[in-house]
């Protein structure tokens, strides 16, 4: 099989990520150490800034020119979200980063059935992500990358075509080191097809091994080992906000992009989680941390968006923020709900939902859920738990007892008549708190059924009332 590999370049990374509106602004990113341009929008573009332009220059031409500081962070995140998505597409899969990504295609064609459709569903893809590229295939990754960066952008698996492109390549565009460059230079080598005419032997003896190695790679005569990209099994983004906010209500708008990249992320893999972990970085404060947890596992971005809502209502900014970061807590497989056909129509909240909106907005702990244990005694027959926990051991509900239950026995004042008793409970006596009672069911003389019991000391005490 003939090998080719297709490689894409993602020039403007960082201002890709940027919000839609901000490509109305001409906007550079500037490395601050090199006080360099790396990249700028058409605006800007328009205007003559060019990349590796100083700031002082690019401010002079451009008076409303909006500056953002270099951030790699920000394109690592954006590349691998990239390759996520094309992973769906492509098997193998290399992230050059920051700003590369590099697939080997030539083991797709055939469940393709061609070139042109396996380049028309990556388009399609590249599309929906909504970035810049340059593109080419090359009989090899070196090929296919110092093609792609110099703007061939044409995909073609013609052998004679692509070796003729990178023939014609200046060696300043090539990765070699710039000594290097400047050495050739002065034996008069300037082009990729000059250099190539030697044989590596001879580069050997007159150069250093780096440069035999690279062009090796680069025309196929050296093998060129490539590790593969495998997806992560969490999902882990982080934003830098384009200015600081000190609203929670306005933050929901840089979180929705968050959650829908999640949605993405678990749709993908057919997976849900029940916990997400945000974190608010404050200007000079602390991280603000916080967890979202959807009870019965969720992915879709609404439903944690309703939930994301109610929990920023209870959350006060100490500071304003500048960046925002989500990850997923454990993930699980998906598995559809199964109703029962002829079961009655449920509301559109089940139970689980309902419980992850009030611990969303009264906080995990003031939410709490009644359970039964395996206790005789009345007063040790329930319990609050936390709002999803289940009895550890398996309790048996007790019949002709009453659904209200004084918190303290109190002392029986009124006048009863006696329906049905005596029950006797004597348990505990194991423990610190032992009981020997028998209880009765009373009716008052205004037609009110209570609850009673008789001590050993023959004191009548009031303990519940039915309903």
């Amino acid at each position: 099989m003939k090998k080719l590999w297709l490689y894409l370049h993602f020039p403007n990374l960082q201002l890709d990520c940027l919000p839609s509106e901000q490509s109305q602004v001409p906007t550079i990113v500037l490395d601050g150490k090199r006080n360099q341009t790396t990249q700028c929008n058409s605006l800007a573009y328009e205007q003559g800034v060019q990349l590796g332009m100083g700031l002082g220059t690019a401010s002079a031409l451009v008076s409303n020119l909006q500056v953002i500081p270099y951030n790699p962070d920000i394109e690592n995140n954006k590349i691998n979200e990239i390759a996520d998505s094309l992973y769906q597409l492509t098997s193998d899969i290399n992230l050059q980063t920051p700003n590369g990504i590099l697939l080997r295609c030539h083991n797709m064609l055939a469940f393709y059935g061609g070139l042109s459709a396996y380049w028309q569903a990556i388009q399609e893809n590249l599309k929906q992500l909504d970035v810049q590229y340059q593109f080419a295939t090359g009989a090899t990754p070196f090929a296919a990358k110092l093609l792609a960066k110099t703007q061939f952008n044409h995909v073609t698996d013609d052998a004679k075509q692509l070796k003729n492109a990178l023939l014609q390549r200046p060696l300043e565009q090539t990765e070699l080191a710039f000594k290097t460059v400047e050495k050739l230079k002065r034996v008069g080598i300037r082009k990729v097809a000059e250099l190539a005419k030697i044989p590596l032997s001879d580069i050997a003896k007159r150069f250093d091994i780096d440069l035999v190695t690279y062009m090796g790679r680069m025309l196929g005569e050296l093998h060129h080992n490539v590790r593969f990209y495998h997806p992560e099994k969490k999902f882990n983004r982080r934003i830098e906000l384009l200015y600081e906010i000190d609203n929670t209500e306005v933050l929901i708008h840089p979180l929705k992009h968050l959650l829908s990249g999640l949605e993405h992320f678990l749709k993908i893999r057919d997976q849900l989680t029940e916990k997400l972990i945000i974190s608010l970085q404050q200007r000079e404060q602390a991280t603000l941390t916080f967890d979202l947890e959807a009870a019965q596992g969720e992915y879709q971005a609404q439903q944690w968006q309703s939930l994301l809502r109610l929990k920023l209502e209870t959350i006060t900014l100490l500071a304003p923020v500048y960046a925002i970061s989500l990850q997923t807590g454990a993930t699980f497989i998906r598995t559809p709900d199964k109703q029962d056909l002829f079961a009655a129509k449920q509301g559109a909240l089940s139970e689980a939902q309902f419980i992850s909106q009030l611990q969303a907005k009264l906080g995990n702990d003031n939410v709490r859920s009644l359970l039964l244990n395996n206790d005789f005694r009345p007063e040790l027959s329930s319990a609050y738990g936390s709002a999803h926990a289940q009895a550890h051991s398996v309790a048996v509900l007790q019949k002709d007892r009453p659904a209200l239950l004084l918190s303290t026995p109190e002392v029986l004042t009124e006048q009863v008549t006696i329906n049905s008793g005596p029950e006797r409970i004597s348990f505990g006596w194991w423990d610190a708190h032992p009981v020997l009672r028998d209880y009765f069911i009373a009716r008052t003389q205004t037609g009110r059924w209570y609850w009673v019991y008789r001590d050993q000391q023959q004191r009548w005490f009031l303990h519940g009332v039915f309903s």
